[in-house]
């Protein structure tokens, strides 16, 4: 249907922008323009006006202008005077705030979808003498603001920005990024993820994999050194707001409670919670430990950890990760049990208290439940050992991360999963090709079962800052052997995707 509206907005004459870039970086490409001769200077720009409307509900919009207004030698109002004046300006506000406004919204010859612009979608009219802009809600001002300032700080905005009419809506709702907190020193550099790259990407969800480094109070035993602390999540959380972005905080539960020849605080102040207590201590021989899902304390205990962070983020999601659990079934309390069964009950408590107690949305790594077997799928993305049956025997409005990293021709784990009854986010990572294919794939089963994607990084925040600055290659274990790793590049393909749809 998608690809008949698009031929549709070719007929009718509409034109997309030549592919721009800031410092590098590619300026998405709205999904309507309608072109007209001539181009506005910001060198002329006199007068800017704000809705007062709008600046009530989103106040910081007036400090996102100001890279728009830097040498502006005239008023800078949020009064919109009901007559315009004749010298160039920029209008900002939302269809109510003035008639203009409200004509450019009710402009018949932009062709936009049945369900219109939704919240992060804008209008923009442009002519020599003026820069009308509008949205239904703040966070479609938020996107277009950020358009425009991208539009003027590319090289081609020297002599101009081109005149016409201009539509443009995220395709993908649901856009995110993994990264790894490691201790509190990763603090400004969340910051900038926030303020800086996120938005300017059209990213609006963050997981933070949290897991042992944070000030827990309920069991203080397992904060790892340089917790984050509760006034650390609350300054995260309004910054996260300012820019249109949700925090999602995880707990990777279950496995990986161990790396290497560390295990991780859990299991080593609470070894009766392992579910392998005799292996070697240096975990020779194990990939990472797990901990027992049938021990009668474990549920509880989770729990515990689980609603700190949901309380010191005010969260509305939590991710509960889960993936690569390998080791199941193998404590006296498991041995003889269908993993499937252990690991459904492991989700099932899990969301049992998010989802029934808490009220929030709960995230999910898929991997163990695919069939590594039927699907062709190595052990890593998908089970070889016998949880993929716990598939239908968890609960439907869990959301699906399902990750694949490799470059096969078909990524047939997504209808799998919706056909499942899940709601799927495609995972990609660090080769450009893959999130090509696996998003491009999501791109075709979009809708409400697939309400997003997601770029994970397996780094902190740091060095997914450094790798989109050019600093350095953001670079883990994994990619070190991969000549084509492109971590930075992967996450804007995948931003750039999931906005566009194409």
């Amino acid at each position: 249907m998608r690809q008949w509206f698009y031929l549709l907005v070719l007929v009718m004459g509409f034109v997309c922008i030549p592919t721009l870039k800031v410092n590098g970086e590619v300026i998405v490409q709205p999904k309507i323009v309608q072109a007209a001769e001539g181009v506005f200077s910001k060198e002329t720009l006199s007068q800017v006006f704000v809705g007062s409307g709008l600046l009530k509900t989103a106040p910081h919009i007036m400090d996102m202008i100001k890279p728009l207004i830097k040498g502006l030698h005239g008023e800078k109002s949020s009064n919109i005077p009901e007559t315009l004046p004749e010298l160039p300006y920029l209008l900002i506000g939302l269809p109510s705030e003035h008639l203009a406004l409200m004509q450019l919204k009710g402009d018949g010859r932009f062709k936009l979808p049945s369900s219109g612009l939704g919240k992060e979608g804008y209008l923009l009219d442009i002519t020599p003498q003026h820069i009308h802009l509008t949205a239904d809600s703040p966070e479609g001002i938020f996107y277009g603001v950020l358009y425009l300032i991208q539009r003027l700080e590319s090289e081609a905005a020297k002599t101009g920005i081109p005149c016409g009419k201009i539509a443009d809506w995220a395709t993908l709702r649901w856009r995110g990024v993994h990264i790894l907190f490691n201790g509190r020193q990763d603090v400004p550099q969340i910051e900038r993820l926030l303020t800086e790259f996120m938005p300017r990407l059209r990213l609006n969800q963050l997981i933070i994999e949290i897991n042992y480094f944070f000030d827990y109070k309920s069991h203080p035993e397992v904060a790892a050194q340089n917790p984050l602390t509760r006034v650390d999540c609350q300054h995260l959380r309004e910054l996260a707001q300012k820019n249109f972005i949700r925090i999602i905080p995880m707990l990777n539960c279950m496995g990986h409670q161990s790396w290497a020849k560390t295990t991780m605080s859990l299991l080593t102040t609470h070894p009766e919670f392992d579910e392998t207590p005799n292996a070697p201590k240096d975990n020779t021989g194990l990939y990472c430990r797990s901990w027992c899902p049938s021990h009668p304390s474990i549920s509880k205990f989770v729990s515990d950890l689980c609603d700190e962070l949901i309380d010191a983020f005010h969260a509305g999601a939590f991710h509960v990760g889960m993936d690569e659990v390998f080791l199941i079934g193998k404590c006296p309390r498991c041995k003889g049990k269908d993993p499937a069964d252990l690991f459904a009950k492991a989700v099932n408590d899990l969301h049992k208290h998010l989802v029934g107690k808490r009220k929030v949305e709960m995230y999910l790594w898929g991997d163990r439940l695919l069939d590594g077997v039927g699907m062709k799928l190595g052990e890593w993305e998908a089970s070889t050992n016998g949880t993929a049956p716990a598939i239908d025997k968890i609960a439907k409005d869990i959301v699906i991360c399902d990750w694949h990293y490799e470059l096969p021709d078909d990524f047939p784990s997504i209808a799998h999963l919706q056909q499942h009854g899940f709601r799927v986010i495609p995972s990609g990572w660090n080769l450009k090709e893959s999130v090509k294919r696996f998003l491009g794939v999501g791109l075709k089963l979009q809708g409400a079962k697939l309400p997003g994607y997601l770029a994970t990084t397996w780094t902190s925040a740091g060095g997914v800052v450094e790798g989109l600055l050019g600093v350095k290659a953001a670079r883990e274990e994994g990619e070190k052997e991969n000549k084509n790793a492109d971590l930075p590049g992967a996450i804007r393909l995948g931003a750039k995707m999931a906005w566009e749809g194409r």
